[in-house]
């Protein structure tokens, strides 16, 4: 049996989950990927927020309806002459008795590079995970934390249907600047609306999201390895100080469930 113990129910726990998602704050991400033949630059923040506390032994905490917000800038650029084929308007010769032929240039049209403005979205999804209790040294201090086990599946296709209006408005209103493209506007419409489907959208942003929840840990309990007990009375009378050599975090079932932290002392 441990020297030290200390047990809390799961509405002291929910205090400490709460505790922990706070100073862990708002998490910042960015980088690029492609969708198709568009580059995309991307940046993003999320933050985690809320969920019910469900103790589950031997180690586990249950988070349940969690609040993942987040918001996402995303740049798009791609090159018109991928999705529309160039062409020519071909030259045209006049002869002319004894004079050379007058002939009309040869003009090819080469589509541009096009590069949207950004688009920011923000937005909100629940998630259900297990975490799993730990306990390490670090430096000078103890601490009691929860990492996730596995990231959930985030529900997405709300959000990406939101994404791919926002993208096909920028689009269309980026097309509708450029010379030339009138009779090949629904064409490229439709290309790059098929590129931006719903399920593509989701495919790109799931693993991005994900990126927040991968490792995702909550810091519950910290204290420093050395302990003033009984502080100091007086110039010959000292503090009597412990030094906390192990630190374990459990869930454990009685008549009901308890996080449990036990603690082996020495003295200093």
């Amino acid at each position: 049996m441990s020297e030290l113990e200390i047990a809390v129910d799961e509405a002291q726990a929910a205090l400490l989950v709460a505790r922990g998602q706070t100073m862990l704050g708002t998490q910042s991400r960015s980088g690029t990927s492609s969708l198709g033949p568009f580059d995309a630059n991307w940046s993003a923040s999320a933050s985690i927020t809320g969920g019910s506390v469900d103790l589950r032994a031997p180690d586990i905490i249950r988070l349940a309806n969690v609040n993942f917000n987040f918001s996402l800038g995303l740049g798009l650029s791609f090159d018109l002459s991928d999705i529309l084929p160039d062409f020519c308007i071909p030259q045209v010769c006049i002869p002319i008795p004894f004079l050379p032929d007058l002939c009309t240039p040869e003009v090819c049209i080469n589509w541009p590079t096009i590069t949207l403005p950004t688009i920011n979205h923000s937005g909100m999804v629940t998630f259900t995970s297990d975490f799993r209790l730990n306990a390490t040294a670090d430096g000078s201090d103890w601490v009691a934390d929860i990492e996730i086990v596995d990231i959930p599946n985030l529900q997405l296709d709300a959000i990406s249907t939101a994404i791919v209006a926002a993208i096909m408005g920028a689009v269309a209103l980026a097309l509708s600047t450029i010379p030339f493209i009138g009779p090949f506007l629904a064409l490229a419409t439709a290309a790059i609306g098929a590129i931006f489907a719903v399920s593509a959208i989701t495919g790109w942003l799931g693993p991005i999201l994900s990126l927040f929840l991968s490792g995702l840990t909550f810091e519950l309990y910290r204290a420093p390895q050395v302990q003033t007990v009984i502080p100091a009375g007086g110039a010959f009378d000292p503090a009597v100080q412990i030094r906390i050599t192990s630190l374990g975090a459990s869930v454990v079932s009685s008549d009901e469930d308890e996080l449990l932290l036990a603690a082996d002392i020495a003295p200093v």
